[in-house]
């Protein structure tokens, strides 16, 4: 399954050490007031056609109001390159998403922040010197659909699954949908196996989070079929209760 990938299978990353340049262009906050401003533009499909801020998912709305993998504003384009701001229960970590690395990968990323996705979500995978797994979003209706049909395709290969670096979880070619790792280690062995980098963690600072702050205490003993079909309020919360979740998540464009 997509949570019980082995050892061999998954991640890699390169910690990328230096201050990130705020050469910001927008800001999205997409805590729980909602996304408050975007590019002057505004979002847009992949194909173009713009998207109403005011159609984007926000943390809090009835389940059955998140949009359908197929609907536009789950078909965003990414810009070039922006970063994404995860505040945690245990402390905030950056992430800097590069399109030209992983378009897809990107693209699909940038559409589950905008959407808050990732609010709510645990961090359910602790391999040490490894990975950290993460991406069901915790809310069974929303997780069910996101595993069924809501697949992407796989970007050819540009960087390497080096320490620091983000990559989805698969379960085999073009099977990319929500979940994702942070590389523990240089886990290059990764790179022809079809996992593609489309980020990197902005500062040592924010692998830190990783390292030291996140909760590893459960390792690897969450079930991912028990996660999508229970939940976090139904199994996370009563068998795991100190996992380290996702409170909110934002959006910062460097260059569009």
């Amino acid at each position: 399954s997509r949570v019980k990938m082995q050892r061999r299978v998954l991640y890699a990353g390169v910690a990328a050490g230096g201050a990130l340049a705020l050469a910001l262009v927008a800001i999205v906050n997409m805590s729980a007031q909602g996304p408050a401003e975007l590019m002057a533009a505004g979002p847009v499909t992949e194909d173009g056609k713009p998207v109403a801020v005011s159609q984007l998912y926000k943390d809090g709305e009835p389940a059955t109001d998140f949009p359908h993998p197929a609907a536009p504003q789950m078909n965003l384009k990414s810009p070039k390159k922006w970063n994404a701001k995860f505040t945690t229960n245990v402390g905030d970590f950056n992430v800097v998403i590069h399109r030209d690395w992983a378009p897809k990968g990107a693209d699909r990323f940038y559409s589950l922040v905008m959407n808050d996705f990732y609010d709510g979500a645990r961090f359910f995978r602790y391999a040490n010197d490894f990975v950290v797994q993460w991406g069901l979003k915790g809310t069974p209706q929303i997780d069910e659909m996101y595993e069924s049909g809501a697949n992407i395709p796989d970007d050819p290969p540009q960087k390497s699954n080096s320490k620091g670096r983000i990559t989805f979880a698969t379960s085999g070619p073009n099977t990319r949908s929500t979940q994702c790792f942070v590389n523990l280690a240089d886990n290059t062995f990764l790179d022809d196996q079809g996992f593609t980098p489309f980020g990197e963690l902005a500062t040592q600072a924010d692998l830190d989070v990783f390292l030291r702050k996140i909760n590893a205490e459960y390792g690897e003993k969450a079930n991912q079929n028990k996660i999508i079909n229970e939940g976090n309020q139904l199994y996370l919360k009563h068998a795991f209760p100190h996992m380290s979740y996702i409170k909110s998540e934002a959006v910062t464009v460097i260059e569009e």
